[in-house]
């Protein structure tokens, strides 16, 4: 017994297999994350360093050359960039298509413990898995209301003790651009005409300063059979902790820092000034992780930012202000698209009912288009993909063709019908005719668009959506027109006798 027999005599596989399909694609369509477009970018690693003070060609002399030639030997590295500038440098490093980035992650840091002693006051190097090129999906603009008592720019502190955090433990969320603010500092003012009378100079004043300000290992001490671990805690905790250092002793005079200088609390100096509607502001720009789905990540920073705004923002006289994001262009963007799907649909069964002068046959024609659009979304889900304007586009461009092996398979057994076959017989007789002829058609379309998935690159990242929307498709065309037409209940009216 052949299997479209099987599926004739025996309809309840075939329709759990369709409940099925429909079930689990509508369970991938609302699981798949939501973008405007197909993410594009290889695999990227970015490591920054901070040396605060330093030029660009220092930074590339004493940190990024260094970090190169550590960094230039990881597996699976296809191009490595770095950029150096006033403060700061950056080393890009880009990954093959096919790298797993948590490796690649732990490969880098494995890498940068590797990399000898930086100069002094370099801060520890920060790995970023976004890449540094990628485009924020939303940017927020923290500002100042009436009640605020300085101005927003001396706001960074707070923001990063106090709101920071809450935004980047948004899901989705991998880090957050920050510019526009000064933090807090600690100046030591010097008194020239005293550090003159010392003969005390501004880089002896430094160096005693630094070498105080450090917590350090004092070794292990045995007492009795027990081992105590030692640590000198010297970190400065207040204000007023600098003020002991001592910056000159030679036996018999010893001078303190309280002697030449006093401190007070002010801001780093302003690198960056942010103005958004003729008003002073900070910039939080917002990337996204790998694969997330872009309007839920909106959704629940914009929960987030109403809280803030209502809480602990309030109280101190500021607010986050709503800037740019994606949502707005992904929405028009998917809705075209939609309107597009849906109308296409519609042209399509009507031009059935035109040729066909049979609303009941065009009904059963047309169930492949629902059934083969659900298949689709399953198989998106499945090859971790995301649902944009390209898939859709795909899924759009498929419609045409999902009803071809439909009504190839319901002609002929209407054809059979009309030689005064029982339904039953009409219906194995009929589709087994046309089986090799649907599924070489069917294989050919196939034959045009599989090859799309297995591309390189980006090119093969930007197309694969496309190319496995209409592939899968087609596939489920064909299983809806070879085994479940043949056993539609509509048939079983057409033909008025039991099936």
């Amino acid at each position: 017994m052949n299997l479209i027999k099987k599926a004739v005599l025996k309809p309840i596989p075939m329709a759990a297999i369709v409940v099925l399909i429909v079930f689990f694609g509508i369970l991938g369509l609302y699981r798949l994350p939501v973008q405007l477009t197909p993410d594009v970018e290889l695999p990227q690693i970015t490591v920054t360093t901070t040396w605060p003070g330093a030029t660009p060609h220092e930074i590339e002399r004493d940190i990024i050359e260094k970090q190169e030639d550590k960094l230039k030997d990881i597996a699976g590295l296809t191009m490595m960039e770095s950029s150096s500038y006033n403060n700061y440098g950056e080393v890009s490093l880009t990954f093959a298509l096919e790298t797993d980035i948590s490796r690649a992650l732990l490969d880098v840091s494995n890498k940068m413990n590797e990399v000898e002693e930086y100069p002094e006051n370099v801060e520890e190097p920060m790995i970023d898995t976004t890449g540094a090129h990628s485009d924020p999906i939303l940017w927020l603009m923290l500002k100042k209301q009436g009640e605020a008592s300085k101005g927003v720019r001396k706001y960074q502190t707070f923001f990063d003790n106090q709101i920071k955090s809450k935004l980047e433990r948004v899901k989705g969320v991998s880090s957050l651009i920050i510019a526009g603010g000064t933090e807090e500092q600690l100046h030591i003012v010097l008194d020239m005409k005293k550090m003159a009378k010392h003969n005390i100079s501004i880089a002896d004043v430094k160096h005693k300063i630094a070498a105080a300000n450090q917590n350090r290992s004092a070794g292990v001490l045995g007492i009795a059979q027990k081992d105590y671990r030692l640590r000198i805690i010297s970190q400065f905790q207040t204000p007023d902790d600098p003020m002991d250092v001592v910056v000159f002793d030679d036996g018999v005079n010893r001078i303190y820092l309280r002697d030449i200088a006093h401190c007070e609390m002010g801001y780093e100096k302003e690198k960056v000034s942010v103005m958004q509607n003729s008003s002073d502001a900070i910039v939080i720009g917002v990337l996204k992780e790998h694969g997330t789905n872009v309007l839920h990540l909106l959704a629940g920073m914009r929960v987030v930012v109403d809280g803030l705004n209502n809480g602990i923002l309030s109280q101190n006289g500021l607010y986050i202000d709503w800037g740019y994001d994606q949502s707005s262009y992904i929405n028009r963007a998917l809705s075209i698209v939609k309107k597009n799907f849906a109308i296409g649909s519609l042209l399509a069964i009507g031009v059935l009912l035109l040729f066909l002068r049979s609303f009941s046959t065009t009904i059963t024609t047309a169930i492949a288009i629902p059934i083969s659009v659900l298949g689709t979304f399953l198989a998106l889900w499945l090859f971790n993909r995301n649902l944009n304007v390209v898939s859709l586009a795909g899924i759009s461009f498929a419609v045409g063709m999902l009803v071809d092996n439909s009504i190839v398979v319901l002609e002929n057994i209407d054809r059979h019908k009309k030689m005064g076959k029982t339904g039953l017989q009409a219906s194995c007789d009929g589709a087994q005719e046309v089986l090799g002829a649907v599924v070489a058609s069917t294989l050919t379309t196939v034959a045009v668009f599989l090859p799309i998935i297995f591309i390189k690159g980006e090119a093969g990242q930007l197309f694969r959506d496309i190319a496995i929307a209409i592939t899968a498709s087609i596939l489920f065309s064909l299983f809806v027109s070879i085994w479940v037409i043949p056993r539609s209940p509509i048939i079983c009216l057409i033909s008025r006798q039991g099936i």
